[in-house]
Formats: C-alpha cells, structure tokens, sequence
C-alpha cells in the first residue's frame, strides 16, 4: 500500500503527484497557489484528498482500471459536484473541469471488473445516490482519516500496523457506500453540457493557434453564437470572462514552458504563446503568479542544481 502527503506551492507541481493521474492544471486566479493531496491506496481501493486555495482549470485521464467517485467537503458551485451528493466520473479520453477557489474533494476509487455495475452510462457524469445520514457519516470518516495523516510530522513513518488499520477501514466504509448506493438518473444538465462545450471549444482554438490566439469576434463566428451567449457560458462555467480566463490559459503555457526549460530566452518563450510586448506580458505574468518570470526561472534552475548534485560523503 502507499500513503502521501504533498504540500505544493505551484499549480503545475500540484497536477504531477497525483500518481496514475494524468493531469494538467492552470491557475486562473491572482494569487500565491497552495495545494494539497492526502493520498491512501492498495491494489483494489484508492481515497485521496485534494484541496486548494486557488481556481484551477484542469484537464485529466483517470486511471482505466478503476472506477472514481467524488464527494466534495468544499465546493461552492453545484453544476459538477453537488454539495451532499457523490458523483461517478465517465469513462473518457479526457475529463475538464475547473474548480472554485478553496475547494476541498474527497475521491474514492474502486476496481472496476469488481463493480461492474457502475459502468451502467459509462460515458456519462452520474450520480449515486446513498443516504444522507450514511454519506454524511462515511465523509466524516474520510475527512477524519486525512486529517490525521495531514497532521502527523511528515519525516515519521506510517508504521505498518497502522497502514494496514487504515486500509482495513477504507474497504469496509467503502463497501458500506457502495451497498447503500444506487446509480440514479443522470443529473439534468443540458444548459451545463451547452457551456462546458463553447468553454472548451474556445480553449482548443487557443491551443491550435497559440502565437496567434483568436479573437473574441473570431470565436463567435467560429462557434456561431453571439458575444453575449459567449461571455454568459465563460461567466457561469469558469467565474471569469472570455478575456481573463483565455489570457490566464496563455501565461499558464509559458509558466510551464520556463519550468520544462529555465534557460530558453523569456522573449521566445512568451512570444510563442501570442505575448509580444514584453512589459505587458511581464505585468500580466506576476499579477497572475505574483511573481516575475525571471523568478520562475532562477527557483527551476535552483531545483534541478539540486536534483543532480550528488550527496556529500
């Protein structure tokens, strides 16, 4: 079995230790990013914990071999992950969503060839439908779970006996939520899919042509909406406008290009995500990160000094 803890202090950082995960994350609010993740896991169960005080848009392909299941402890908006509720993610290539600030998700997952009746609408966000009064006692207990290993110091080791406790209690409340649960009706989300879909539409046009990104009036007409149905769909899905959350995604590509390749010069590096004006992308940089890119760079540089250093004998 494995027990985590990561404590992170850049989105993209946070998106790499989530194991089997394939995760791309891009910090959409000002501010200095601090993320977490409790994971605990064996060969057939899987609870990790994910929490930030930061937006994110993330774009993901969960592990195949496993059925994946949110419930949320915070999570201020209710289109994708309903307060009380617990939510069974589709089967897909790949999954977007993008979070609130200071949320906080429980996710459980469980082999799927052991829970074949779970792939009933695979390819569909479902809900399971569990008892209030047994949801609320099982999330507890998770958020209990956590938190423990949360506050034990993180250079003491889990001792085996414990290990073994903890994964004895995951598989018997989980089985608990999977007797008392049923697959109900796919949740009514037709406005949601419609938005989800221009949302990320737009992003896919930006990737497309990331020297040249797209204007506003260029993806209407692409999308054949107009700018008012446009602004309202980025609005109620991301909390942003069209302009804010598109430029986020663009400074988001350059942090992760000076990250991948400290050295490069910043002008190409910028220029090749459409920021040709140097004071400008500079100023939209740090308000975003809350630092310079210059500073991106020198910690990159710093950290891979010190992964290749050998140890002093």
């Amino acid at each position: 079995m494995t027990i985590a803890l990561h404590h992170c202090l850049d989105a993209v950082d946070h998106a790499k230790r989530l194991e089997g995960w394939q995760q791309e994350s891009s910090q959409i609010e000002s501010g200095i990013f601090s993320g977490e993740i409790v994971d605990i896991s064996s060969k057939s169960v899987r609870l990790f914990r994910e929490s930030a005080n930061l937006g994110l848009s993330q774009r993901m392909h969960f592990p195949d071999s496993h059925w994946h299941l949110v419930t949320p402890l915070c999570w201020s908006s209710e289109e994708l992950f309903g307060k009380n509720t617990v939510t069974v993610l589709p089967r897909c290539d790949q999954f977007w969503s993008v979070t609130p600030p200071h949320y906080d998700l429980l996710v459980v997952s469980v082999l799927r060839n052991q829970h074949e009746w779970l792939g009933h609408h695979e390819r569909r966000l479902r809900r399971l439908n569990v008892p209030t009064e047994r949801l609320r006692q099982l999330r507890e207990q998770w958020r209990a779970m956590t938190d423990y290993l949360r506050q034990r110091p993180q250079d003491d080791p889990v001792p085996e006996v414990l290990q073994q406790a903890l994964i004895v209690q995951l598989e018997e409340s989980i089985s608990l939520l999977l007797d008392d649960g049923e697959l109900g009706r796919e949740p009514n989300i037709a406005n949601y899919r419609t938005r989800r879909y221009i949302v990320e539409r737009c992003h896919d046009l930006m990737r497309q042509y990331p020297e040249e990104p797209p204007s506003l009036l260029t993806l209407c007409s692409q999308l054949k909406i107009s700018r008012r149905t446009l602004q309202y769909s980025f609005q109620t899905e991301v909390g942003h406008s069209p302009v804010t959350y598109l430029r986020a995604m663009r400074l988001n590509a350059v942090r992760r290009s000076l990250l991948q390749d400290p050295t490069q010069r910043l002008a190409d590096a910028a220029a090749a995500q459409g920021f040709f004006h140097q004071s400008y992308f500079c100023r939209e940089y740090r308000r975003l990160f809350q630092e310079p890119p210059s500073t991106t760079c020198a910690r990159a540089i710093d950290a891979g000094r010190q992964s290749t250093a050998w140890p002093h004998r």
